[in-house]
């Protein structure tokens, strides 16, 4: 029997494309790479593949990889949408169904009962809207889960990594920290300085840079690159096994 609290973490990012996917497959592998018994969830995803009439979640499906799971792909992402924009505009745009967020705390509920601990990916940023009333901010306050924010290593990340972490926090949200993610082969000269400022702008712990996986065409060679340097990072890595 679980406790009555599961244990996890929700992973959201400054933006989209900030490699939110990318870091939670890599600690999901570590984690399952030691015997824990990890689940992953990635409960909304948009700008799905159309393949047989069902729409396919990659980033889904590659945590499903990443965790090595067993779990159906209908309880990892119950909700899906085939354009590329928020699930609100989608819906917008004529995209048929509803989304609910009792129904994504029933699948997070069912999931995190068969598991140790569950990784649970959002999409976007905190203020991206899943429906008409509710935007991510609300899911992650709903699950009660501590948060790990993935942000852009290079220019344009302190004002949106320090107004995330600002509006998180008065929302209520407690932040486990940051990792800063370098989204391109290049290394950005403003990477140091990002760093050194986020640092001293905030209480909340600085991770990082991640390096870029780019190269990296097969998602297995990706999975445990990335997991190889989660496990080098061992202030990130102490900060996850606190929650175990």
């Amino acid at each position: 029997m679980r406790q009555n609290k599961p244990k996890g973490i929700f992973i959201t990012g400054t933006d989209t494309g900030v490699g939110k996917t990318l870091i939670s497959g890599a600690i999901a592998r570590s984690l399952v790479s030691k015997g824990i018994h990890c689940g992953v969830m990635k409960p909304v995803e948009s700008g799905c593949r159309l393949e047989k009439n069902e729409l396919t979640p990659s980033d889904g499906l590659y945590l499903k990889q990443a965790a090595r799971s067993l779990d159906p792909i209908e309880q990892i992402t119950p909700c899906r949408f085939r354009y590329p924009l928020s699930p609100y505009a989608a819906t917008l745009e004529g995209e048929q169904g509803m989304l609910s967020l009792a129904d994504i705390q029933k699948s997070y509920h069912q999931l995190s009962t068969n598991h140790d601990f569950l990784i649970v990916e959002g999409a976007g940023g905190l203020l991206v809207p899943l429906t008409q009333s509710h935007s991510l901010i609300d899911l992650i306050l709903l699950l009660e889960l501590p948060v790990l924010l993935v942000a852009r290593s290079g220019l344009g990340t302190l004002n949106h990594t320090l107004l995330t972490l600002r509006y998180g926090t008065a929302q209520g949200i407690t932040f486990l920290g940051v990792v800063l993610n370098r989204t391109s082969k290049k290394r950005a000269t403003s990477e140091e300085s990002n760093l050194k400022i986020l640092s001293e702008r905030t209480v909340v712990p600085i991770f990082g840079p991640f390096p870029s996986l780019g190269s990296k065409k097969d998602p297995e060679e990706q999975i445990e690159a990335s997991c190889q340097f989660f496990e080098m990072n061992l202030e990130l890595k102490e900060k996850i096994d606190q929650l175990l």
